[in-house]
């Protein structure tokens, strides 16, 4: 019988033994119409009758593709009727919300997919969801996380079992062996034609660098990064509880803030103290989107070295401080999960934007003092704090600012200047400003403001200084 083939046998044995599923579940199936899912979709369905699992069909559409997407929509929802099974499906339109979140296409899809699968869940049409995810995009996974400069946690790769909503029963699964099963089984499928366009580089690293490395050092590289990833969601476990075990009878929780003294974080190993902030960071927004290994360091970085008033801006809508011999984290005023920020600034001040990795240094000098307090090695940027009233606020750009430096006659849209002064697209998304009420009176790299420069007759002299302090704070996750 076709359900007794060598990779069935053993991936039914696996799942015997790691307990995915219980008796009686209802289980939706995440079909793409790829080849992986396609297959997913008949091991569970001969699963299903062993264990009483209930199955559902389903299906997002990300409407990338046009007819392309419409036609595997159509295709999954065929597979459904044909087995009996409900089919529950989603959408949107990916494309259009990644221009507004001015997010990658690609975790954009992710992120809606994911949320329309926990939905699910939440609101019990299902127990849980399987995905397809196969043993090749957990090697895929990790080496594009190890290029990335990725903590242990990210090394881990694609984990079995998410939030215990989603569970990952192909992991142990090679891509030529599903391909041999679909044959050997006869079993239809659709290819996503987004696979094949090596400018993406997960499709890079599948179709020419794995290949490569499995050629020419190692033919077992997708066997030995699963295992590796394997090892160190172990390990990652082990620390993990270590660090709550150490940080229990010092962390304190005080509404939404978290809080730790300093002296006994700074005592405890390395290892333990990163995941006793990351712990932090979870417990003071509920995840850990959008936090990298380069903001945690930031952060380590900050709670030993800072002075007590400081404070550190953290993706997330999250906000450090320091208070003397504490350390809290807690939700800021503004801010979100991209990245953005925005702050009161304190002059004279120190303002660290840790998504940025950068520290603005805001202080009045007298103009005879200027030369002395000026530090060649950073930008810095001259403003008369005669003409400004009331708060001063750092922030991120956002669409539709308008801005009129020194020497121009009228204000222009900040997004025409940035092509002018040829700002990098990725990086205008985050490009930093100042704000002095409703106006615009610095913005990084331009001249101030032609109502808030310094001249020659000014008494007084506020002086922005930037440094970079945390270069890797700034790189994408």
């Amino acid at each position: 019988m076709r359900s007794h083939s060598p990779v069935y046998t053993r991936w039914h044995q696996e799942m015997r033994k790691r307990g995915l599923f219980r008796v009686g579940e209802r289980v939706g199936v995440a079909v793409s119409g790829g080849p992986d899912s396609v297959l997913l979709l008949e091991f569970l369905g001969e699963f299903a009758r062993e264990l009483g699992l209930t199955l559902a069909v389903v299906h997002f559409n990300h409407h990338l593709r046009g007819a392309e997407s419409d036609g595997d929509e159509a295709f999954v929802r065929q597979l459904a009727e044909a087995r009996g099974l409900a089919f529950l499906h989603g959408g949107a339109e990916v494309a259009q919300v990644a221009r507004t979140r001015r997010r990658n296409v690609e975790a954009t899809a992710r992120d809606l997919r994911y949320r329309f699968f926990f939905s699910l869940v939440s609101k019990g049409q299902l127990d849980k969801v399987a995905t397809a995810h196969t043993a090749n995009d957990q090697a895929e996974t990790v080496l594009m996380r190890l290029l990335r400069g990725s903590s242990t946690r990210g090394l881990g790769g694609i984990y079995p079992v998410l939030d215990g909503k989603v569970v990952r029963p192909f992991l142990s699964i090679t891509r030529p062996e599903i391909e041999e099963e679909l044959a050997r089984r006869k079993l239809e499928f659709r290819v996503d034609s987004s696979n094949l366009e090596t400018r993406l580089k997960r499709n890079k690293l599948r179709q020419e660098i794995l290949p490569r490395l499995a050629k020419e050092f190692n033919p077992r590289v997708i066997a030995l990064l699963k295992e590796f990833a394997e090892r160190a969601r172990d390990d990652e476990a082990f620390l993990d509880q270590q660090a709550r075990e150490r940080a229990r009878p010092w962390r304190v929780r005080e509404e939404a803030a978290e809080r730790i003294p300093v002296r006994p974080l700074a005592d405890f190993p390395p290892a333990i103290s990163r995941r006793v902030l990351r712990q932090m960071l979870q417990g003071a927004r509920g995840n850990l989107q959008g936090i990298t290994y380069g903001h945690v360091e930031a952060l380590l970085r900050f709670a030993a070295e800072a002075q007590s008033g400081r404070s550190l801006a953290l993706p997330g809508g999250l906000v450090a401080q320091k208070d003397f011999d504490w350390l809290s984290i807690k939700p800021s005023a503004a801010g979100d999960a991209d990245g953005d920020f925005s702050f009161v600034v304190e002059v004279p001040g120190t303002l660290s934007i840790a998504p940025l990795g950068v520290t603005f240094r805001f202080k009045i000098v007298k103009p005879d003092e200027l030369a002395k307090a000026y530090n060649s090695r950073r930008k810095t940027a001259l403003l008369d704090p005669q003409k400004l009233g009331g708060k001063l606020r750092l922030r991120n750009w956002r669409a539709g600012d308008v801005f009129c430096p020194l020497g121009s006659h009228k204000s222009r849209k900040l997004k025409e200047l940035f092509r002018r002064h040829k700002v990098p697209r990725e990086q205008r998304k985050l490009w930093p400003v100042l704000e002095n009420g409703q106006q615009i009176v610095w913005v990084r790299g331009l001249p101030p403001a032609s109502t808030a420069a310094s001249s020659g007759g000014t008494a007084e002299v506020l002086v922005i200084e930037e440094e970079e302090t945390a270069r890797e704070a700034a790189r994408s996750r």
